[in-house]
């Protein structure tokens, strides 16, 4: 049995292993007309922190597996030790397929909104913190080990006691790719077709279409071209 025939009989082992606590899971978030569907599948081994909020499954169609949680991996992740996990106290917005790679730590808030797109993808040990809005595109990917986070997870106040750090919202378009080790402060804006590089910090605004951003602060780098 070649390397690759052996991952996938693993993969397979893994999803199996996995229905009898998506099923509670799904019965317990969502209508029983899409429960029984079983579109979410949880991976065995997710850490489930808490979960009050919901999952609200928007997909023009229903599938088993729709919405993975601690599935995908790529060369460094160790499927037995990197525990996903999923702190939901807000709200998640399924438009499509999606997934939380192993490893990968996923935390909304009362006041949380995550939005995700049709094939968007957080990936493995990546850190996801979503206290007000975060929304990621049709196709926007997000590498291993990156971190989002729409907050400071603390409050900063002038002489006066007022804050001076609110949460602002991060939205990725459509065919969006972040390379690994990035980091996505509050109030990031990026457009369809936009490429960051491996390792980046991006903070503010970006308008045009088509380009690459690099470095710490993120700035354009290459314009009109996109990931294929």
């Amino acid at each position: 049995m070649n390397e690759r025939h052996r991952q996938k009989r693993l993969m397979a082992l893994r999803y199996v292993l996995a229905i009898p606590r998506s099923i509670r899971i799904n019965y317990s978030l969502l209508p029983w007309r899409q429960a029984w569907h079983l579109p979410i599948l949880i991976a065995r081994n997710t850490v489930i922190e808490n979960l009050s909020g919901k999952i609200n499954i928007e997909a023009p169609k229903l599938r088993m597996g729709l919405f993975k949680i601690g599935f995908s991996t790529y060369q460094g992740t160790d499927t037995l030790f990197h525990r996903t996990r999923l702190n939901l106290r807000g709200t998640i917005v399924v438009a499509g397929e999606s997934d939380f790679g192993t490893g990968s730590s996923v935390e909304v808030s009362e006041t949380g909104v995550l939005t995700l797109g049709h094939m968007s993808h957080v990936g493995p040990q990546s850190l996801l913190v979503c206290h007000k809005s975060v929304s990621l595109g049709s196709h926007a990917r997000i590498s291993w080990c990156c971190t989002l986070m729409d907050t400071d997870q603390h409050v900063l106040v002038d002489a006066s006691g007022m804050s001076q750090n609110a949460d602002r919202p991060i939205a990725l378009g459509e065919n969006v790719w972040v390379g690994c080790h990035t980091i996505i402060t509050k109030g990031t804006i990026l457009p369809n077709n936009t490429t960051v590089g491996a390792g980046s910090v991006v903070h503010g605004r970006f308008d045009e279409e088509c380009t690459v951003l690099a470095g710490n602060p993120a700035r354009v780098v290459k314009k009109g071209v996109r990931r294929d």
